[in-house]
């Protein structure tokens, strides 16, 4: 009973985050204060990051236990596949319509921000720490914890669509944008499933969103420490 409470918790802690970034952030006054805005963001992730992480820590505990196991090796091969990542998200989005990508124009609290080097580091811990609760979420709940050959192949195809849709936000509501989302959330599955262990999955997407954010906004920061900018 106690593993069941935590698995629904653990499922609506995304739900969670989607709520109170949409609806209660904007109800403070982050127009006038937009770098209040990316505080209240990166701690609604933050919040829920540690959240998972209590919940689900001694899974994934024992999940490192046998992963580091082959540690040198399984990094290797997450290396490889993060590279196939990429290349899947590129070619992924030349199979759709340039028009279709087209992201309506909004009013980004944030964009009024002067881009700084501590902003931008601020800005990439999102990123940087979504990992963890997506995987657990997507590849583990919705998928892993499926019993059944069949149904464990509609959930890889399910579950890759809602990974898709989280990302709508980032896209400023085009669905279309997040279609090649959708197959990245596919590709992970197909790791999971590869690996039979969360932690396959989880370094893959975090070195992924690592290299897409947190490293370079890291980069900037230290050289704004050194007085170094760049346009």
């Amino acid at each position: 009973m106690e593993n069941s409470k935590k698995q629904w918790l653990g499922l609506l802690v995304i739900p969670l985050e989607m709520i109170i970034g949409n609806l209660v952030v904007p109800l403070f006054p982050i127009k006038e204060h937009p770098l209040l805005g990316v505080y209240l963001t990166t701690g609604v992730f933050v919040i829920g990051f540690l959240t998972m992480i209590l919940l689900f820590k001694s899974f994934l505990a024992q999940q490192w236990r046998n992963y580091r196991q082959h540690l040198v090796r399984n990094l290797l091969i997450s290396l490889v596949l993060v590279v196939g990542a990429v290349l899947l998200l590129q070619f992924s989005r030349k199979l759709i319509p340039a028009d279709l990508l087209v992201q309506r124009a909004t009013q980004n609290p944030t964009s009024a921000l002067k881009a700084t080097a501590w902003i931008g580091f601020i800005g990439a811990i999102p990123p940087f720490i979504a990992p963890f609760a997506e995987e657990l979420t997507f590849r583990y709940l919705l998928l892993g914890k499926i019993p059944g050959k069949l149904l464990k192949v509609v959930m890889l195809f399910v579950q890759g669509i809602l990974f898709g849709l989280i990302h709508i936000n980032n896209f400023n509501g085009n669905v279309f944008a997040t279609i090649p989302y959708m197959v990245i959330g596919i590709y992970f599955g197909l790791i999971y499933l590869a690996f039979k262990n969360i932690w396959g999955s989880l370094m893959v997407h975090w070195i992924f969103n690592s290299i897409n954010s947190m490293l370079p906004a890291l980069l900037l920061l230290i050289l704004s420490l050194f007085g170094i900018h760049t346009s």
